[in-house]
């Protein structure tokens, strides 16, 4: 019992640790990616290859063929590989891949052509490898908003509790939305180059040489640049034992769910 007016301090649950959280955020990007290849690869069949998906995770194939669907002679100077993509089979993307050697000055040049169901060229099909942050982060803020725990989370024995009601379960949703936007806030220059570059390239012939100005370069360096940093500044601050900054503006905290709460 304690004297009136004097609050009971709250024993929180250890830390979730980096380990841990870092084993729970792959799992949940392992759910998202088997779910956007399954939704890219549908989506291919049904465009004909007009629509592909290249993520953080990619294992292609290559063999070597000759080029159909072009009678450009530029292209008959290149060595070229039909290179593929698949989930379970069916494929995400499919494209040639050409590299052709400089007799004189010995220079490489290489070109990439997307191709069709049936391996002919096509104009340049749209990659949506920009929207896995953007499902990733939307799962994040329905799963924690709706239980406190994504599904790696969940496996790893995790739980996020809101520092003001630590024994709530489920994420105000003004909290869950900082905590996402914080957490992904690094990746957000990246996404949006990304965006950018896939329906600006989308439809269009391909070229030996790709037409990026000096400042389109200088963003998307700098973008990828942040989205590196990003994870490893937040995976330094759990490692040193403090809160990562969306835990911070969010108000939360990730403990280890403990079987006695």
């Amino acid at each position: 019992m304690t004297d009136e007016g004097v609050e009971l301090a709250v024993t929180w649950p250890r830390p979730g640790g980096l380990w841990r959280r870092l084993f729970a955020s792959l799992i949940d990007y392992l759910v998202i990616f088997v779910a956007l290849y399954a939704l890219v690869a549908a989506l291919f069949l049904m465009t004909d290859g007009g629509v592909k998906g290249s993520f953080w995770l990619n294992w292609k194939t290559c063999q070597s063929a000759s080029l159909k669907g072009t009678s450009d002679p530029l292209l008959s100077r290149y060595d070229w590989q039909v290179c593929a993509t698949s989930f379970f089979g069916f494929p995400v993307a499919r494209w040639a891949a050409g590299t052709s050697t400089d007799s004189q000055s010995k220079a490489v040049s290489t070109l990439s052509i997307d191709l069709d169901s049936n391996g002919n060229f096509r104009t340049a099909a749209l990659d949506l490898g920009f929207l896995q942050v953007l499902v990733l982060a939307t799962y994040l803020l329905v799963m924690e908003g709706a239980f406190s725990r994504s599904l790696g989370k969940g496996v790893l024995a995790l739980f996020i509790h809101d520092e003001l009601d630590w024994h709530r379960e489920g994420l105000a949703l003004q909290k869950a939305v900082r905590r996402q936007v914080m957490k992904f806030l690094g990746y957000l220059p990246a996404t949006l180059v990304g965006a950018f570059f896939a329906f600006q390239t989308w439809k269009t012939v391909p070229a030996p040489l790709l037409d990026y100005s000096r400042l389109e370069i200088v963003i998307a360096f700098t973008a990828s640049a942040l989205a590196f940093f990003w994870p490893c500044w937040i995976a330094l601050t759990i490692a040193l034992g403090n809160e990562p900054i969306h835990d911070r503006v969010a108000g939360t905290t990730v403990r280890v769910l403990e079987t006695d709460q």
